[in-house]
């Protein structure tokens, strides 16, 4: 099957419109039946009469000069009707998507073989449109993830974590067996059974791991079978794993440890009293206490937003109806595919290479990227669908204050330049951004069901010109 995107082998139009009837086909398909009639395909045939003189010979005629009943008694009428067919069909399609305001979204195809030997002489065209998404009840989708409670015990272990960064590691002066505190270098395999959990190294031995023997940061149990081990031992120690052991593997499941020493190291951990100063905090330890909480607090909002944007974000496609065509989706896949290559590139690494090493084709790749780029094109499509029912818009004082703030990421020296480029070359994209923040709080208030009316939301601000698709940062 031919593609034809209507390339333009005639400036002038064509003196009468062709008929055209259209049917809407599933994944946003648009069959063009176009039916052209005589007038127009005899100027057609009279066309590929003179381009085929120039290419044949025929007995007692200069190339080019045999005329069409010629060429038709020497070659028959269907070598004429094939060289015209490119012509007529290229014609045709181009008027006929001006007729009926048609803007394909991929390349057409020929759906069967034109018809130009008989009348109707006619054809079918297969045209991918822009897709069509039909929003749910979106502003009754619910979602909430609540943060996580801070409590002082994981404002200790962070402070603790703040504590770990600044540990001085010093050899041994003596041997001695291990006692709390000391880091270890360990030999380690761990099993159920007799059947192994941890992979050994591509030479087949067991990997090196480090234990800090601390019973806040070990299994019961395994903590206390290390106490009193000395470098060159060999110990074997059973634990039972706790019920909610992060690694569902073992939970609840006895493991057996086998571990050989390699070397024993004392750990010097700083007075807490010096932790502000070598986090370079200017303010008491309390103080710092108080910061530690707080960063724990928002980042644990963060979270909590993040998870309910998601979860909002999942129920709102799953409960959209699309119609999207193949050729959007596939084109989808091609731009992920050449933006790993663009992240390769950084790495000296072209896109040929990384196929070779892949054992893929380009086609092969961009085929195994469809899934995925079916479900982001999904997602956006939706989200963009979401941003103008509620009249989400970005005003020229918004993208300038966003500018503002953008620029005091940037050095002294180099604001100057950094303001030029996003006041100019940059400023859709800066649109873009505020654009895409105004979407996910909105998004945020909609899934916790204290969204704003939308005709309070329809009069927020003066629209910018293409500002941005409405994709949210998810």
């Amino acid at each position: 099957m031919m593609a034809y995107y209507g390339r333009n082998t005639d400036t002038k139009k064509w003196s009468s419109l062709v008929k055209v009837t259209t049917e809407k086909l599933p994944k946003s398909l648009l069959a063009l039946n176009i039916e052209l009639d005589r007038d127009q395909v005899e100027k057609g045939l009279d066309r590929a009469a003179r381009k085929l003189s120039q290419k044949v010979n025929v007995p007692g005629f200069r190339k080019g000069k045999a005329p069409r009943f010629i060429l038709e008694n020497y070659f028959g009428r269907p070598a004429l009707v094939e060289e015209a067919t490119d012509d007529l069909v290229n014609k045709a399609f181009r008027e006929a998507l001006e007729q009926e305001k048609v803007e394909p979204v991929g390349p057409a195809s020929l759906d069967g073989v034109p018809n130009f030997d008989t009348e109707p002489y006619s054809f079918r065209v297969l045209v991918p449109v822009a897709p069509t998404v039909k929003l749910p009840d979106y502003r009754a989708i619910r979602a909430n993830a609540e943060p996580t409670e801070i409590t002082d015990e994981v404002v200790e272990r962070a402070l603790e974590s703040r504590r770990e960064r600044h540990v001085v590691l010093r050899n041994l002066e003596e041997p001695r067996p291990a006692q709390e505190g000391d880091q270890l270098k360990v030999l380690l395999e761990s099993f159920i059974g007799d059947e192994p959990l941890d992979d050994r190294d591509e030479n087949g031995n067991v990997r090196e791991n480090t234990l800090v023997l601390d019973p806040k940061q070990l299994v019961p149990g395994l903590y206390e079978g290390l106490l009193g081990v000395e470098v060159g031992e060999h110990r074997t120690i059973n634990v039972q794993m706790p019920e909610d052991h992060e690694n569902e593997q073992v939970r609840g499941k006895e493991v057996r440890f086998e571990i050989d020493v390699q070397s024993i190291e004392e750990r010097l951990l700083p007075d807490w009293d010096e932790l502000p100063t070598l986090e370079e905090f200017e303010g008491t330890l309390e103080e710092l206490r108080a910061k530690t909480r707080t960063e724990l607090e928002e980042a644990a909002k963060q979270r909590a937003d993040r998870d309910t944007l998601n979860s909002y974000i999942e129920q709102l496609v799953a409960q959209t109806e699309f119609d999207i065509p193949d050729a959007l989706i596939e084109n989808e896949a091609h731009e992920m595919l050449h933006q790993q290559g663009h992240e390769f590139e950084r790495y000296g690494i072209t896109l040929e290479q990384m196929l070779q090493y892949r054992g893929q084709t380009h086609d092969q790749a961009v085929q195994e990227l469809v899934p995925r780029a079916e479900e982001q094109l999904r997602t956006s499509l939706a989200l963009r669908e979401v941003a103008n029912a509620e009249a989400l818009s970005v005003s020229e004082d918004e993208i300038n204050a966003e500018i503002e703030n953008m620029l005091e990421t940037y050095d002294e020296e180099q604001r100057d330049r950094a303001r030029m480029l996003l006041s100019t070359q940059l400023r859709s994209t800066v649109a873009s951004s505020v654009l895409d923040k105004k979407l996910r709080d909105r998004l945020l208030a909609i899934a916790r069901g204290n969204a704003p009316e939308l005709e309070a939301a329809e009069t927020s601000a003066e629209p910018t010109a293409e500002a941005a698709d409405g994709e949210a940062d998810a």
